[in-house]
């Protein structure tokens, strides 16, 4: 299937400054289907996930440069196989949330229907030549951490996406450093939310799809809200902010690695509860019946259902004053009924600090 309402199908030359700056297409073990190479001219690679690989690609329909996302039609290593159905998913999502500048523009699908097994491709605008873990990784590697002013400056255009992918009735569900492309320069750092495929629309929540437990474990466990690990899938926007909320811990960190990682001496989950807290969890209605009586009882009997977590000391206010540790308590809130909404982080007094613009949300001008 195509989506040529959003570009022109007439072909148009390449102007001459692309021309001079093109650079070799990436070596590939497969070739794209006539009709998608014939419109892109794929240049180099930008990523790589679990269902297919990103390409830099020049469309010779609309003019601009876009990005080419190849889902795999097959189980092939190292992607999981995909199909329409995961296509149409991510772009209907994409969609639904169109025109927001912090998230990233779908231009056109396209499917393979040569054969049973062909791949999809989803095209969006190119938004950047990386994504947030590499850009934090070429952070670390140059010894420059992010300011609080800079963490500041990239929540807010985060959250503002999330704000608006929630208000289009879409649960992202994979909000995670590789899901978030960065386009920088001397002046600017732009951030937008891409990566859909494992989102969710409030129609398919209503009609309660069983997708064999995926919508319960959808994000990485770094990034997974605790009551998600407990079971929970009548969950809600809660869950990405929970995540945005772990992004915003590891900008402040700056070692580059998930702030909740699993290790040796504690599961993600027991980092969760030791950091963030158990009292918020412990007080949730769902609790007790996601985790039963016993793991209730067991916390409350160590006292955890009064603690309060150590992340005020891992992030004094040397490292993050108080407002903005407002905001990052308040997106790692374990009960998810207290936990900040993407609406509500934004209208903290942490996002109200040197704005440029006198409407909330804005992103490219922090």
């Amino acid at each position: 299937m195509a989506d040529d309402d959003v570009v022109s199908a007439e072909e148009k030359e390449e102007p001459p400054e692309a021309a001079t700056t093109q650079e070799p297409a990436a070596p590939c073990s497969y070739f794209w289907p006539p009709a998608v190479s014939a419109r892109y001219e794929r240049r180099g690679k930008l990523a790589e996930g679990m269902f297919g690989d990103v390409h830099r690609a020049w469309d010779r329909a609309g003019g601009r440069m876009v990005a080419v996302k190849r889902l795999s039609g097959r189980n092939e290593e190292p992607f999981l196989k995909t199909g329409l159905a995961d296509l149409a998913r991510e772009a209907m999502s994409l969609r639904a949330c169109r025109g927001h500048p912090c998230v990233v523009e779908l231009v056109a699908t396209h499917a393979d229907t040569r054969r049973g097994d062909g791949d999809c491709f989803l095209v969006t605008a190119y938004a950047g030549p990386t994504n947030l873990r590499r850009y934090m990784s070429l952070r670390r590697a140059e010894r420059r951490p992010f300011a609080e002013a800079e963490v500041r400056a990239a929540m807010r255009q985060l959250l503002a996406g999330a704000e608006r992918v929630h208000g289009a009735g879409v649960l992202h569900r994979d909000m995670v450093p590789e899901n978030v492309v960065v386009d920088y320069d001397d002046q600017t750092t732009l951030y937008r939310i891409c990566g859909f495929a494992m989102s969710e629309s409030a129609a398919e929540r209503a009609a309660g799809r069983d997708d064999g437990g995926a919508a319960a474990l959808a994000s990485p466990s770094p990034y997974r809200a605790p009551e998600v690990f407990l079971g929970a899938r009548d969950y809600d926007g809660g869950i990405d902010t929970w995540a945005l909320g772990c992004i915003m811990a590891e900008l402040l960190a700056g070692d580059g690695r998930p702030f909740f990682r699993a290790d040796e001496g504690a599961t993600a989950f027991e980092k969760v509860l030791h950091v963030a807290g158990t009292r918020g969890i412990v007080e949730w209605p769902g609790m007790q019946r996601l985790a039963g009586p016993d793991l209730a009882a067991r916390l409350r009997e160590k006292g955890a259902a009064t603690y309060d977590g150590c992340l005020r000391k891992v992030f004094p206010n040397k490292v993050l004053s108080k407002d903005g540790f407002e905001v990052l308590s308040g997106l790692l809130q374990t009960n998810p009924k207290n936990r900040l909404t993407a609406e509500a982080a934004l209208s903290k007094p942490w996002f109200r600090q040197r704005r440029r613009f006198g409407f909330r949300g804005c992103c490219f001008r922090p």
